[in-house]
């Protein structure tokens, strides 16, 4: 999956200008940049409403626990989460991140986002179970361990 992430963010911005000639070839330059400009401003409105304190603990889970604890802050408390998110995708450029941004900002695709990311944390989890295997006699064998041989320069592992 994270080869997919990576895959999908190295071709965004591809993406993006695509886009952005598009709609510069179909409604003008100038209307382009103006709506451009407009869903940055309604980015910034969306984070000043979500409030400071919801995105103060977004940057602190993001940099202090990494994607463990973003995943952790998204099974607790999904919708802040994602209003968040909707609201940085609205202020980056381009149109893709800013159609992205707005669905994010509607409660039935922020319930379906959240619900998805709950049914994968918990299928990952079913997955990596610390259950014992109980073996009989005749379904395992010792293996014994190998000597490394002992060449000039290394050293002698016994």
């Amino acid at each position: 999956m994270v080869k997919w992430i990576i895959r999908g963010l190295l071709v965004l911005p591809v993406a993006e200008i695509g886009v952005f000639i598009l709609m510069a070839a179909t409604i003008g330059f100038a209307w382009t940049l103006g709506l451009m400009l407009a869903t940055t401003i309604a980015g910034l409105i969306v984070l000043h409403w979500a409030g400071r304190g919801r995105l103060a603990l977004f940057r602190s889970v993001a940099t202090d626990t990494g994607i463990s604890g973003i995943e952790a802050r998204i099974e607790a408390n999904p919708h802040g989460f994602l209003v968040v998110l909707g609201g940085i995708l609205l202020m980056l450029p381009g149109f893709i991140t800013d159609v992205t941004g707005a669905a994010l900002l509607l409660a039935p695709v922020r319930h379906w986002c959240g619900q998805a990311f709950l049914r994968a944390a918990a299928g990952r989890s079913e997955g990596t179970s610390d259950a014992v295997v109980d073996l009989t006699a005749g379904e395992w064998h010792r293996v014994p361990d190998r000597k490394l041989e002992n060449k000039p320069g290394r050293f002698d592992a016994r």
